[in-house]
């Protein structure tokens, strides 16, 4: 289960949760990131509408983002509200537990591998992780992708920044996707169909990229790689390098 550093959630936090007991007037919810803490929903906090029957919202064992309200450490209290939370803040907030999950498998690897439990990992380099990453499968995409050196700079010590790399490529397979740009392209000089397929041709070789006629003056570029944003700079610079020949 993953966990974090602190004992409780901070004022302002998505937590994922898991209803534990509803009764007429609140609903009991385990917070699944802070072993043994419990959070309590008012009925008022449940809907933005009039709540008949708490038990049409939610259900024993399901489970929920909530925003956190208040934290009363001294009484061991934390209230949260269902209703404040968006139905894109929602779904955004279990993508990304989805991905701390699949980053907790690897970190476990990890800690098996240097015979280690996995709470040994948290302290040494889970903690870590979660301070300087978006969520815990995000290091080990970018160990892969672009090398232990990228996320040494983002705080991982080198001893461990080899062993997420290695982890990463036993275990991670990035998929190509496709990334495209259409480009308007004209010339009014005599052979200016030459002038435009020169551009493209060249561009082509120089940029390792694939270009589709749609119609004129309209044409597609694109390309398959695992970088997404690294490929859409790419057809960027491709894209003004070929209006730049053509305005010539």
């Amino acid at each position: 289960m993953v966990r974090r550093k602190n004992k409780y959630p901070q004022n302002g936090e998505l937590i994922i949760g898991t209803v534990k007991d509803i009764n007429p007037y609140s609903i009991f919810v385990s917070l699944d990131e802070y072993p043994g803490r419990v959070g309590m929903i008012h009925v008022s906090e449940v809907a933005r509408k009039w709540v008949r029957d708490i038990r049409d919202w939610a259900k024993k064992g399901q489970k929920v983002v909530c925003l956190v309200m208040n934290v009363d450490k001294a009484k061991d209290h934390v209230t949260l509200s269902l209703k404040r939370v968006s139905t894109s803040q929602r779904n955004r907030r279990l993508q990304e537990w989805k991905r701390d999950e699949k980053g907790e498998k690897l970190l476990n690897i990890l800690a098996k591998k240097n015979k280690i439990t996995l709470d040994k990992a948290y302290e040494e380099i889970g903690f870590t992780i979660q301070e300087n990453f978006r969520d815990m499968l995000e290091v080990f995409e970018i160990a892969l992708r672009k090398g232990e050196e990228f996320i040494e700079d983002r705080g991982i010590p080198k001893k461990w920044a080899k062993k997420i790399r290695e982890i990463a490529e036993e275990k991670i397979k990035i998929k190509e996707v496709k990334v495209e740009k259409t480009i308007e392209i004209k010339s009014y000089e005599p052979d200016g169909i030459d002038i435009i397929k020169k551009a493209l041709k060249d561009a082509q070789k120089k940029f390792k990229i694939n270009i589709k006629y749609i119609s004129a003056p309209r044409y597609n570029l694109y390309l398959e790689t695992k970088e997404p944003k690294e490929g859409e700079k790419i057809l960027q610079a491709a894209a003004e390098e070929i209006m730049k020949s053509v305005q010539r």
